[in-house]
């Protein structure tokens, strides 16, 4: 019997934005970007098996439509947006989270420094595999 995702889908990024007024940021994609997503709890209610080895209750997974995988916990212990970024609340649902996640890193990528100690190999490829097909635009400092 094969373990199935808690949910599961595709987030299409036309254009995201991130910010309060007058500090918005923009990102436009042409061709769209395509994100397929599982969400899983740790393990699976009807087998009782693990689904994935990290100690957190709940994992999203997710591919770009150019291969990229990455993977980031969804509950509000373990991912610090849910505090108010972009709208995201403890309450928020684990796809939503995830989504934000996925928009948090985008914008990170796209507009924070490379010599933060948190912009990573991944953040790298994002840009790398992106800039050709992502238009910005920065309000904000």
């Amino acid at each position: 019997m094969e373990n199935k995702p808690k949910s599961q889908g595709t987030f299409v990024f036309e254009g995201i934005m991130e910010g309060g007024e007058g500090d918005k940021r923009s990102i436009k994609f042409n061709p769209p970007l395509k994100v397929t997503y599982t969400v899983w709890d740790r393990f699976d209610k009807d087998t009782g098996t693990q689904n994935f080895e990290a100690d957190v209750p709940m994992m999203g997974i997710a591919t770009y439509d150019f291969g990229l995988m990455m993977e980031t916990p969804l509950d509000p212990e373990h991912n610090w947006l849910t505090n108010g970024y972009n709208g995201l609340t403890k309450d928020s649902s684990p796809d939503d989270i995830l989504m934000g996640s996925i928009m948090f890193d985008l914008f990170h990528a796209f507009c924070h420094e490379t010599q933060d100690p948190n912009y990573s190999h991944y953040h790298w490829a994002l840009v790398g595999w992106l800039k050709s097909r992502a238009t910005l635009k920065d309000n904000g400092a």
